[in-house]
């Protein structure tokens, strides 16, 4: 069962955005780039430019596993085997393929979150490393991380409220 069509695009529009911002700075960053900060937004970690870059690279497109392929390994598994409120409703055959269809689309739009969340820590780090003091902006981090937690207890509330629901007497 495939994501719905616009959080595939939007994921795919987010991720191009981060290749192409990584391409952008990879040429203006030093060969030693402050990789990891502490909390005041002090480097405290440092890699080479091209160890830097691959590592975002691959962090980032591993979000596409939880947002992708996750809910396909989800869907292929026995009704037994998948951990939901009234299980045998939802996963009634009359009612199976859309139940997929909502695990899909909410497990692509966390896909979304994550990846926005990556790329804006990447960008805040290249940031950092533009900055005369290396200092990574935590405050702006720390707003992107409360957007990111307060949209995934909204997608889990709509999603945990949904499957609670069953028609009276089923």
């Amino acid at each position: 069962m495939d994501a719905p069509r616009f959080p595939r695009l939007l994921y795919m529009f987010l991720f191009l955005a981060g290749l192409l911002m990584m391409a952008y700075y990879y040429p203006q960053m030093p060969e030693r780039m402050a990789s990891h900060f502490a909390a005041d937004g002090r480097a405290n970690g440092w890699q080479s430019r091209e160890a830097f870059f691959a590592l975002m690279l691959m962090v980032t497109s591993t979000s596409a596993i939880v947002g992708f392929l996750a809910p396909r390994q989800i869907a292929a598994r026995s009704n037994a085997r998948i951990n939901l409120p009234h299980r045998d409703y939802w996963l009634a055959p009359e009612r199976r393929e859309e139940t997929m269809r909502i695990i899909s689309a909410t497990m692509a739009w966390f896909a979304c979150g994550i990846l926005f969340v990556l790329i804006s820590g990447t960008f805040l780090a290249l940031q950092a490393n533009l900055a005369p003091d290396r200092r990574f902006h935590s405050e702006a981090m720390l707003v992107v991380l409360v957007g990111f937690l307060l949209g995934l207890l909204s997608i889990l509330v709509r999603l945990v409220r949904h499957f609670q629901k069953v028609p009276p007497g089923v």
